[in-house]
């Protein structure tokens, strides 16, 4: 697992023949001096044993497990040549030394293969280690990597160096497969990588495809059931293990990367919405008490003044200032809706009694203006918090006097909605000019202009709006026929449960 050059062509643990000619060379040449050295200082048979077994146990541990049981083949043949009687003949006189013999062939054939499956385990063991090093080292690199750009990209490209990939890189995907984002590469892009990614993608399989150096690996990041995107890894020759391992990280890192950008967007929000509401929780407390006392000195000068026009001209300021703490008033309750301090109360209300007291609330309004008001007889009763529903109702009337000409009436009609029967349709018409024909459907038109044409429709309608939604209701506004325009307000119909008595 650990990285390698792109000069290197000799894949670990191959050699070259020049390195295996040598390696057998050498070990015959042990086993012929140590022949010598046995046949100059005339050693005994069972001293000799030991020092060709020591001779092939150190060839086996250096050469491998083929070379070592050849070099206890040939062991066993110079220990009968030159040290079992007769010696200089492969005959055997004593019918013991069959059995010394077979025993040093065993012995030695045996302690090779030991030997051997003993150094494998050291080298797998070794291996394994090195894997978890650089794993534990990796894990470090991506998940303490700060959130910043390019960051993810410099730790997926230390993720492809640990493996010892020549080239790659990490892909993430946007909302399907299809929608790909190259977060980093290293060396060649092939053509078809969008493609083979696409098909991880679709089906979360690891793809592997030979390359002159390698494979060329393509690993599915996945995390909570999902892909999420492809780390690439070209030219590598680490086991599945070890790269499924790596895969596994990078895709805990690329999630945790995108929990951390969830979490920021949404602490933005939660800012973003505190500093709104402690804003308009200063600038209505700001306003309402300068407004608190204008309202008090309008009500001090028309019990002073005399005047019939200069009356009227303080009924208009004071039906203003009225105004403008009421929607001072909706702007706080909207805040308090927004940040779920304020949870609504519903309970049936009947539509008559909300008319009835917006009409109250605008005595301004009532005093010059005459109200029209329509309840249908199976018009059910409204299931709305009532303060709400009549601010609503407060707010729109509000527009249509605006609108509608002096000494116009305002209808103010209650029925079932003619199209869900769970619904009350409430309907506030006006004779004034209407609404633009911009478009064939008005309500279509107000809701595609929602955020950018708020000063042309008041910020009364866009009040009316918010409570009605917060009420698990609507609010549109369309031309009314003849001339004029009709805001409705649909809400939900209280439930009418019957009980029968039985006598």
């Amino acid at each position: 697992m650990a990285p390698r050059g792109h000069d290197h062509l000799v894949k670990p643990g191959e050699l070259t023949t020049l390195a295996v000619w040598s390696r057998w060379a050498i070990a015959l040449a042990g086993i012929a001096a140590m022949t010598a050295v046995g046949r100059l200082v005339h050693l005994n048979p069972t001293t000799i044993a030991l020092a060709y077994l020591l001779v092939v146990l150190f060839t086996s541990i250096w050469g491998g497990l083929i070379l070592g049981v050849a070099m206890s083949i040939v062991a066993t043949g110079c220990y009968n040549f030159f040290f079992l009687p007769p010696v200089g003949t492969f005959t055997i006189a004593d019918p013991a030394n069959w059995i010394a013999l077979g025993t040093f062939l065993v012995a030695s054939i045996v302690a090779s293969r030991l030997v051997v499956m003993a150094r494998e385990e050291a080298a797998e063991a070794e291996a394994r280690r090195n894997d978890i090093e650089v794993l534990y080292n990796l894990s470090l690199d991506l998940f303490t990597a700060t959130n910043r750009v390019g960051a993810l990209g410099e730790a997926a490209g230390r993720a492809l160096v640990s493996i010892g990939a020549r080239g790659g890189g990490l892909v993430l995907f946007g909302e399907t497969y299809y929608r790909q984002n190259v977060i980093s590469w290293i060396g060649e892009k092939p053509d078809m990588v969008e493609d083979l990614v696409a098909g991880i993608g679709r089906h979360n399989n690891m793809v592997e495809i030979p390359a002159p150096f390698g494979r060329d690996v393509y690993l599915p990041l996945v995390a909570g059931g999902r892909p999420t995107g492809v780390l690439v890894a070209r030219g590598v020759t680490a086991p599945r293990r070890a790269l499924e391992s790596v895969a596994a990280l990078v895709a805990l890192s690329v999630e945790r990367e995108r929990f951390i950008a969830d979490n920021t967007r949404l602490q933005a929000l939660k800012d973003s919405d505190a500093l709104k509401t402690s804003l308009l929780r200063a600038v209505s407390h700001d306003l309402t008490t300068p407004l608190t006392a204008i309202i008090l000195q309008i009500d001090a000068m028309k019990r002073t003044l005399g005047d019939p026009d200069a009356l009227a001209r303080v009924a208009s300021v004071e039906a203003e200032s009225r105004r403008l703490q009421r929607r001072i008033g909706n702007l706080l309750a909207m805040a308090r809706l927004e940040s779920g301090k304020f949870v609504p109360h519903a309970e049936a209300t009947p539509a008559a009694d909300l008319f009835h007291a917006a009409r109250e609330n605008l005595s301004g309004i009532r005093e010059r203006r005459r109200f029209d008001v329509q309840v249908s007889p199976d018009c059910p009763d409204v299931f709305v918090d009532p303060s709400l529903a009549l601010e609503m109702i407060t707010n729109l009337i509000e527009n249509a006097d605006r609108a509608s000409p002096p000494h116009e009436a305002i209808e103010l009609v209650a029925r079932i909605h003619p199209l869900d029967s769970t619904k009350v349709r409430l309907e506030i018409l006006d004779r004034g000019p209407g609404l633009p024909e911009v478009s064939p459907d008005a309500t279509a038109r107000m809701d595609a202009e929602k955020e950018s044409d708020v000063p042309s429709r008041g910020l009364g309608l866009e009040i009316a709006r918010s409570l009605a939604s917060a009420s698990g209701g609507a609010v549109s506004l369309n031309n009314r026929g003849g001339g004029g325009a009709v805001a409705r307000i649909d809400l939900p119909a209280a439930v009418v449960t019957e009980s029968v008595v039985q006598s």
